[in-house]
């Protein structure tokens, strides 16, 4: 069992630099949208209260943002959460680097997460580097993770995600047993309310979404299923399988919320691409509570 890590209290400083697709957002719309734990009329407060600067000014709500504009956000005196800050590398050259995430731990700061998140744990070990990740896992999510170590491929491997050009193998702990060996679950994933998501094209900001499921194996009453996501939605997987009455073991948002004998249940087991002319076929192994599923069956 991995020892968790707790800072201690700290001023919370958020940096960050407007991306270009966020050019001629208000500023209260780019937070909601890029930092979405929150929802805008609690962005607007902290606007209000003189929390948030744009390029050195006191930011005001409305205020219309240019690619690179330099955002600080004073979040106040914070206690994280606690965190497994271990790091194990499964591959790495000049271009990339490739962890096993560990769990939990989220990747950027979120939340109440800041100095117990990736990106900042990088930023210690490899002080040379800009930590640059090139996919999202969630605080409970373990698994293969890609972290560029170069602006160049940074940019390529966002172009190959945003062509579909990379394979992602999951696998997750659910509760229940699917009714069908393999199947799709196709239906559009749209906003709900604050940052849950849920399916139906009615919901706002409803986007097409298509996950390949795989049942494995069950064992009382829950079942190991391999989980392949052909588009790239937020939550996707937790999304989709919850909607299915499938819903992810320990997940307290797309679950029942109640508490379960097993950790969050949901890892990114395999991930292949191109990285310039190298292809890369990365496999994390699994934590250990996934090991009775593999050993025996119902």
């Amino acid at each position: 069992m991995a020892r968790l890590h707790t800072p201690q209290p700290s001023e919370q400083i958020y940096k960050s630099h407007v991306p270009a697709r966020y050019k001629g957002y208000p500023i209260e719309k780019y937070f909601v949208s890029r930092f979405s734990y929150q929802s805008e009329e609690k962005w607007v407060a902290e606007i209000r209260a003189g929390r948030i600067t744009l390029n050195g000014e006191t930011a005001r709500p409305g205020d219309v943002l240019r690619e690179q504009d330099q955002i600080v956000t004073l979040a106040g005196m914070r206690t994280e959460p606690p965190a497994n800050r271990q790091l194990e590398v499964i591959y790495e050259d000049r271009q990339i680097r490739i962890f096993n995430k560990a769990a939990p731990i989220p990747v950027h700061p979120s939340g109440r997460y800041f100095q117990n998140s990736m990106t900042e744990l990088l930023k210690e070990v490899y002080p040379n580097e800009t930590p640059r990740p090139v996919q999202r896992l969630d605080v409970g999510t373990t698994g293969v993770i890609v972290f560029a170590r170069t602006r160049r491929s940074a940019a390529f491997l966002m172009d190959q995600f945003k062509g579909k050009n990379i394979y992602k193998e999951y696998l997750a702990i659910v509760e229940g047993i699917p009714a069908q060996k393999k199947f799709t679950i196709d239906v559009p994933i749209g906003r709900l309310d604050g940052s849950r998501r849920g399916v139906g094209p009615a919901l706002p900001g409803s986007k097409p979404a298509e996950t390949e499921v795989e049942w494995l194996r069950s064992l009382q009453g829950r079942s190991l299923l391999k989980v392949v996501p052909l588009s790239g939605r937020t939550n996707q997987i937790r999304v989709h399988l919850a909607s299915f009455g499938l819903p992810i073991v320990n997940d307290e948002v797309y679950g029942d919320g109640t508490p379960a004998d097993l950790p969050f249940s949901l890892h990114a087991h395999r991930m292949r691409f191109k990285c310039f002319d190298l292809s890369v076929d990365a496999t994390a192994a699994c934590p250990a509570h996934f090991n009775s599923f593999f050993e025996k069956t119902d």
